[in-house]
Parts: structure tokens; sequence; C-alpha cells
């Protein structure tokens, strides 16, 4: 089974639950990062736009609001059938969208005057082919824009959970692009510049972005420490502790979140990305 097959599975199982049951709530936390993704895509109303990894579509309704069309693609059809109906519930006949692998899927070539991503393009198992791939759907001299993550230490809503696995035990490799797909996968900027050079982009330009983000948008301390247990790779670093000590991890990570909630407001975290620019 490819690493690929493995995303599809996973997208549409479990992986997919937590986002559709609580995409409002991931899109008030991700806010920060899709303002500072729009300030630089900056994309037009005569401009046609490919959203990479749109998840439940938030990003693609926005860029349907500002473009003369707004393509969303995913591998998760849960996910998609939740920006569906986004769109539909507003009336925005200029959004669609399509379940399909982004690395492989046969764009028109030259359709998009700008491609965009929000955490998207992390999860590729052939990345210089799948950028070469986007880089064939622009127009030439089309633009690419892209969030993704930095490394666990300048996540705070991750780290905090990694530094109470960590006195039980070893963290696992969680990035780079020999790791291959995952959440810090481009967490190293030369090595993501050098793949899009590889791709064929030009003008390539990545900048270090740092907002601080409200965990689930907000809430009460237990509604925002439920929203993080419930997150994939929590769960995931959480079920590397030996179950008898797993109930202790568990409260470890509550108190943590409790020393950085604000009543009224919720828990504040620091989180770290790239905003990576280029030119197709």
């Amino acid at each position: 089974m490819s690493p690929n097959e493995q995303q599809f599975e996973a997208w549409n199982g479990g992986e997919s639950v937590h986002y559709v049951d609580h995409s409002d709530r991931y899109d008030r936390q991700l806010a920060p990062f899709a303002e500072a993704l729009f300030e630089r895509a900056e994309p037009g109303v005569h401009h046609a736009v490919l959203d990479v990894g749109c998840g439940c579509g938030a990003t693609t309704i926005a860029a349907a609001h500002r473009a003369r069309r707004a393509v969303g693609v995913d591998i998760s059809r849960p996910l998609l059938e939740v920006a569906d109906q986004r769109a539909r519930a507003g009336s925005l006949e200029n959004a669609e969208f399509v379940v399909a692998d982004a690395q492989t899927f046969a764009f028109d070539e030259g359709a998009f005057d700008v491609v965009i991503s929000q955490f998207g393009l992390m999860f590729f198992d052939d990345p210089r082919s799948a950028f070469a791939n986007l880089r064939r759907a622009l127009v030439p001299g089309g633009r690419l824009a892209f969030v993704c993550w930095r490394g666990l230490e300048d996540n705070e809503w991750v780290s905090i959970v990694g530094e109470v696995v960590a006195r039980h035990g070893d963290l696992p490799s969680l990035g780079g692009l020999a790791g291959g797909p995952g959440m810090f996968a481009l967490k190293d900027p030369d090595e993501t510049g050098a793949l899009l050079a590889g791709a064929g982009f030009t003008g390539i330009e990545v900048e270090a972005i740092s907002p601080n983000i409200v965990l689930g948008g907000g809430g009460s301390l237990d509604a925002s420490s439920e929203f993080l247990l419930g997150m994939g790779i929590v769960r995931g670093l959480l079920g590397r502790v030996d179950p008898p000590e797993r109930a202790e991890a568990i409260e470890a990570v509550h108190a943590a979140l409790a020393e950085r909630y604000e009543p009224g407001i919720g828990v504040g975290l620091g989180a770290g990305g790239w905003l990576v620019c280029a030119s197709g």
C-alpha cells in the first residue's frame, strides 16, 4: 500500500470525523493563517483559483467571494460533503469541489491563475511530481501561495502534548521530506524551496509566520481540552503512552492548558508556519 493510499483511507475514515464534527471551530482556530494566505495570494475578480487540500471548504469559499471561479480539491469525501453544503448554503455558484488526489489528477493545463493551500500540501508521497502537476495547472506566471507547518518546537498547541508524552517515552519522528507524508513534512524551508525549484517554480519566497491561535476557536477550558484531545496527531501521540499512565498524561495536558486559559476567550497557544509564495 502506498503512503497516498494510506492517506486516502485515513481521510475518508477516522481522521475525517473530528474535522467534520468541528469544522467551524477549526476555521476559527486557523483564521490568522487564512488571513495571511489571502494577503499574499491576492485572488482577483478575473482569476480562477485552485485550492488544494481544501478540507471543509472555508478557504475555497473565501476565494470564491474574491475570484471568478474557485475549485477545491481534496481526497476526503466526508470533508468535501461539508464543503459542498456550505457553498450551497451561501448560494455560491462559482465554487465547486472535486474528490481527487492533486498529485496525479489531470488538471487542464493552465486552467488556474492562482493555486492556494492552507495546510494541505504536506501529504504527498511524491511531492516533486505533485508540485510539478500543480505548476502545469497554472497559467504561465501564475501564483502559488500556501501555508505549511514549521516544526514541533514552533507549535505550542502540539508541543504541549509532546512534552507530556516525552516524559513517558520517546517521541516519534515528526517530519521532514525524508520521513514521508505528514504534518511537518515541509518544515525545512530550504528543502521546500529546492522542491519547488525542481518542479519548475521561480521567484520562491518563504516567510515565517507565528500567530497566536485560540484553541478550537474559543470556549470553556473543558471544551478546549476535549477539542485538542480529539485531534488526530494528539490521539497518535497519547497512544504511545502505556494505558496505565495515559490518564495521568491527559490530566497533565489539561493542567498545562489551564495555565493558558483566559475566561471569555479560551486557550491561547503559539503556532508557527511558513507562508510560501512562488510563480509558475
